[in-house]
């Protein structure tokens, strides 16, 4: 086949930058009965010269700082797993247009509250029950800004937020094996 050298093209990366951190990971499940829970911490510095930056900065999907903390307890008399976990990450940078500058300003950092609750029916099924965000946090993903000024020279935005502030979740898991003793449970 016969490409006319015209409808080549020829592409070129070009970019740099640095990223440098540290992640910490901790999970026990010996220390209280019936308990489960690990926590994680990663901490990233990076700048980047990133697809048309004008200079080299943090991009916008970096933050700087993130925590998660998940606790899954198993209450034998009810027959049940409740859990919980709690997402922490620090704000994320965004130009605006309204300021000189590029991509200098924050987005509030981001804190969600997970609940949930496994009950074993019989021991291969199981119903799952779930709520994020349990109290409700404006989170914030960043900023879209108009394209063109309004009357008073400034330019009007809207956030980018999740589609819906809670998230409710049933589910019904049947393990189905020749073992009668296998469940999902652990896994939820």
């Amino acid at each position: 086949m016969n490409i006319p050298q015209t409808s080549l093209q020829r592409v070129v990366i070009v970019g740099g930058g640095f990223a440098k951190g540290l992640d910490i990971f901790w999970r026990d499940n010996k220390s209280f009965k019936n308990t489960d829970y690990w926590i994680s911490y990663s901490y990233l510095d990076t700048e980047r010269d990133y697809k048309n930056y004008p200079s080299t900065a943090t991009p916008s999907f970096a933050s700087k700082h993130n925590v998660s903390v998940v606790v899954k307890h198993f209450v034998e008399d009810w027959k049940s797993q409740l859990g919980f976990s709690y997402n922490y990450a620090s704000g994320r940078n965004f130009t605006n247009p309204n300021v000189a500058g590029f991509l200098n300003e924050q987005t509030k950092s981001y804190n969600t509250l997970n609940a949930n609750w496994a009950y074993l029916i019989s021991q291969q099924k199981i119903l799952y029950v779930s709520v994020s965000n349990v109290l409700g946090a404006k989170n914030i993903n960043g900023y879209q800004y108009a394209n063109q000024p309004n009357l008073s020279g400034n330019f009007d935005r809207r956030a980018i937020t999740p589609a819906a502030d809670r998230f409710f979740f049933v589910g019904f898991f049947w393990t189905i094996s020749d073992n009668k003793k296998d469940n999902q449970l652990k896994n939820l």
